[in-house]
C-alpha cells in the first residue's frame, strides 16, 4: 500500500511499485498504465544553496547509494544542494508481460547481446521508464520546469551558476527541452548563433535536461509503445516533429556524464562493427534532409 501526501511531486516513500499488469489499450495514453508508479520525497522546497529556484530530480538505483553520495557531492559543490532521489526502475525486475505491453514489436527487445545500438535491454527499460514516470508525476503540477539528472552526471569544465540562470532565463513556452549535456550525434545541432541553446536533431545521452510538464505530456504520447533506447526515440521525435517539437542544448554544456563510473544500462554488442554501420546510416539519411531543408548544422566530427 502506497501512501501520498498533499504535494503534487511527494509521497511517503522511495519505493518504486510494481502493480499488476492486464493487457488494454494500445494507443500511448492506455499503455501509461504499464509505466510503474514512482513514489518521489519532496518536501516542496527547491531554493538552491547558489539562489537558483530549481527543483532537481536524480535517478539513482535503489541499491547503489555509492553512486547517490558521489552526486550528491559533487552538485552541493556548485551549490545545488536541494537533491530529489528518484529510485530507478530495475528492468530485470518487471514481469515480462508488463515488458510485453510496452513493446511496439517483440523483435526490439532482447535478454542477450544486442544487435543494434537502438535495441532494448532489461536495462535500457528500466532506464526508459524510470524517465516516463518522473514525467508521468510532473503532470497536474505546478512546477515550471525540473532538471533531471542521471547519477553518472558531473559538472563540465564551464559551469557556472551564472550560465545556468542564463539559460533558464531562455526557457519559454516554445523551449520546454533543454539538454544541459549530452553528445551530439553525426553533427545534428543548429550552429549556435548569439544564445546559449541551440536547435538539436539527434543525440545520445539523457544524463542532464530541463523539462516542462507539457513537454512531459507530449512525450508521453509519442514515445509509446517502446521500440529503441530513449535518446534514439526521442532523437526520432525531433526529427519527425521538427516542424512543431523543438529541442535545444546547452553550449557549451553544463553537465557532462563521468565514463569512469561506468553505466548500469550497458550491455555490450554482439558486433559492434554491424551496429555502427545502421547507426551511420540513420544519421547520415537524416542529415541529408536537414541540409536540404537549408538549416545550418554543426560539421560532422572527425573520426580516426
Amino acid at each position: 500500500m502506497c501512501m501520498r501526501t498533499a504535494h503534487p511531486l511527494g509521497l511517503a516513500s522511495d519505493r518504486t511499485c510494481y502493480h499488476p499488469v492486464e493487457f488494454a489499450s494500445r494507443t500511448p495514453h492506455g499503455m501509461q498504465q504499464y509505466v510503474p508508479i514512482m513514489e518521489l520525497q519532496f518536501d516542496g522546497d527547491y531554493a538552491q544553496a547558489n539562489g537558483i529556484d530549481l527543483p532537481i530530480i536524480v535517478i539513482n538505483l535503489p541499491h547503489r547509494i555509492d553512486r547517490w553520495q558521489i552526486l550528491s557531492q559533487r552538485m552541493s559543490a556548485i551549490g545545488l544542494t536541494k537533491l530529489i532521489r528518484a529510485p530507478a526502475i530495475e528492468g530485470a525486475r518487471l514481469p515480462t508481460k508488463q515488458i510485453d505491453a510496452l513493446l511496439r514489436s517483440p523483435s526490439d527487445f532482447t535478454n542477450e547481446a544486442p544487435r543494434s545500438h537502438l535495441t532494448l535491454t532489461p536495462p535500457a527499460i528500466g532506464c526508459f521508464l524510470s524517465h516516463l514516470a518522473i514525467w508521468r508525476r510532473m503532470l497536474g503540477t505546478d512546477l515550471p520546469r525540473v532538471l533531471i539528472l542521471e547519477d553518472d552526471a558531473a559538472p563540465a569544465a564551464k559551469f557556472s551558476a551564472a550560465r545556468l540562470r542564463n539559460v533558464l532565463a531562455e526557457e519559454s513556452d516554445e523551449i520546454g527541452l533543454v539538454f544541459l549535456g549530452c553528445m551530439i550525434m553525426g553533427g545534428l545541432a543548429d550552429k549556435r548563433h548569439r544564445s546559449n541553446l541551440a536547435r538539436i536533431y539527434y543525440f545520445n545521452g539523457t544524463f542532464a535536461y530541463l523539462i516542462t510538464p507539457a513537454t512531459c505530456q507530449v512525450l508521453l504520447q509519442n514515445l509509446l509503445p517502446l521500440h529503441a533506447h530513449i535518446d534514439h526515440q526521442i532523437s526520432k521525435v525531433l526529427f519527425e516533429q521538427r516542424h512543431v517539437f523543438p529541442a535545444y542544448h546547452a553550449a557549451p554544456h553544463l553537465f557532462e556524464p563521468d565514463w569512469s563510473l561506468r553505466s548500469d544500462c550497458y550491455v555490450p554488442l554482439s558486433d559492434d562493427c554491424a551496429a555502427d554501420r545502421e547507426l551511420v546510416q540513420i544519421i547520415d539519411a537524416r542529415r541529408r534532409v536537414l541540409l536540404e531543408e537549408g538549416r545550418s548544422l554543426l560539421s560532422v566530427p572527425a573520426t580516426s
